[in-house]
């Protein structure tokens, strides 16, 4: 899911969004079940640069992202981390789509959260 999506207006835009978080959440769906992942395994969920994903893909494995226009990507970015039952950070809380833009933030990407041992 690399390929970059354009967000419609009014009713279509509704649906494309719910399509786009019902399709990132079956790809995570899909590779937590081919990688073996245990009921309480979680996954990081992550905006990202196009620079910041090169330094991503090397670290991280497995690796479902999803690539979108800004006002598209917060919104899907929102509701894949509720459906997740994962908070918003302040942070994240107050990003908005100028935020995106201008950091050139496009995409969008889960990997496994590591577990430090103690």
């Amino acid at each position: 899911m690399s390929t970059p999506q354009r967000a419609f207006s009014g009713n279509a835009d509704t649906q494309n969004l719910a399509r786009q978080v019902n399709i990132f959440l079956f790809d995570l769906k899909n590779e937590a079940t081919e990688h073996g992942f245990k009921s309480d395994d979680s996954w990081t969920l992550q905006l990202a640069t196009d620079a910041d994903m090169v330094s991503l893909r090397r670290n991280h494995y497995p690796m479902v992202s999803v690539k979108l226009c800004p006002d598209a990507l917060l919104n899907v970015f929102q509701q894949v981390k509720g459906k997740l039952q994962q908070a918003l950070s302040m942070q994240e809380v107050e990003l908005t789509v100028d935020d995106l833009t201008r950091d050139g933030i496009t995409q969008m990407t889960a990997y496994p959260a590591v577990k430090l041992r103690k």
